[in-house]
């Protein structure tokens, strides 16, 4: 069984991040740490929020006429795997929250205060502002604290940092976006900030599986984005789909590269008058087109004799199909007069 993939915090996004806390607390008002009675604590309605169940579901109980029942229950599920993390291990991180009158309103961690009701704690650790921070400052602090969750899907990420962005130019003018400008405001690495990029400027298609969570890996994503031919992008989707790794979708973007080239080339010649020299073979993503072209010539009685150099082949292997060919093609070379 593969292991599901972890989206860590490394020690350089880690420094970025601490540094981006520091504007935020810096711009968004005084804050102080404190232990809040879970009583006291509600969550802020003008939040957009990703979860059906609320603060009341989780103390008086899911009401089974409630029309959102069936979605309650399968959120309910998954918060009880944080309720036990908590329950043996308390709340890692304080849950960011401003004062309202007698009560405080959640900007970040609903999912933790949740958790915590359900496994049974009285009170939480939390971060308090003196005010709702506002704008680019609140879509960080949210961002800052959904960055080592682990259940956020690719598209979740995408959309916060297309957030993130969006408060970012009402604050300061409509900044021209680059993946430099991602790094700066958010603390990520260049190369994550420029995948982040090519994301977010994908063709249709490639946000599609994206929104459909076809696709989950940042960077099978920003490969499939960057494949201009929409022929070649359609058949790298379709392998991506099946299961192909990154290094497979590189291949077929390399492959593309020479394609093209090649095609340049070629017009090139033909445009100074020059006689082509060479014939182009071209290329297909489909292995089963090329094991059809080898076995055709194998089934000729004067082929037959080769059968053993190509029977261990795997056909589904993009490598070993690519030497399988070229090997047929030096066999008919030498042997085609």
């Amino acid at each position: 069984m593969s292991k599901r993939k972890r989206f860590g915090v490394s020690q350089a996004l880690t420094r970025g991040l601490s540094e981006t806390i520091h504007v935020v607390e810096n711009n968004a008002g005084v804050f102080r740490n404190v232990v809040l009675p879970l009583s006291r604590v509600e969550l802020d309605p003008d939040n957009p929020r990703k979860l059906s169940i609320t603060l009341d579901d989780m103390r008086h109980g899911l009401d089974k006429n409630d029309g959102l029942y069936q979605r309650k229950s399968e959120e309910l599920e998954k918060l009880k795997e944080l309720a036990n993390t908590i329950e043996t291990s308390g709340v890692i991180n304080p849950v960011v929250v401003y004062k309202r009158g007698e009560v405080y309103r959640v900007v970040a961690g609903e999912r933790r205060c949740l958790a915590s009701i359900l496994a049974g704690k009285q009170e939480i650790d939390a971060r308090v502002f003196n005010e709702k921070p506002k704008g680019f400052e609140l879509k960080l602090i949210q961002w800052i604290e959904n960055t080592a969750r682990e259940d956020l899907t690719l598209e979740e990420r995408i959309g916060n940092i297309r957030d993130i962005i969006s408060e970012y130019q009402n604050q300061h003018g409509k900044t021209a976006l680059s993946a430099t400008l991602i790094k700066n405001i958010t603390g990520l690495s260049l190369p994550q900030a420029t995948y982040y990029i090519a994301v977010l400027n994908a063709p249709h298609d490639v946000k599609m599986i994206i929104e459909n969570g076809q696709v989950r890996s940042l960077d099978k994503a920003a490969v499939l984005a960057t494949i201009e031919s929409d022929e070649i992008r359609r058949e790298a989707i379709k392998a991506c789909i099946e299961g192909s790794s990154l290094k497979d979708l590189r291949k077929i973007i390399a492959r593309e590269k020479l394609h093209s080239k090649n095609e340049k080339t070629e017009k090139a010649e033909r445009k100074r008058g020059r006689v082509v020299s060479r014939v182009n073979m071209g290329f297909t993503l489909n292995p089963t087109v090329v094991q059809t072209i080898v076995h055709s010539v194998l089934n000729q009685a004067e082929y037959r004799k080769f059968s053993d150099i190509f029977s261990k082949v795997d056909w589904s292997h993009f490598d070993q199909t690519a030497r399988a060919f070229r090997k047929l093609i030096e066999i008919l070379e030498q042997d085609v007069r």
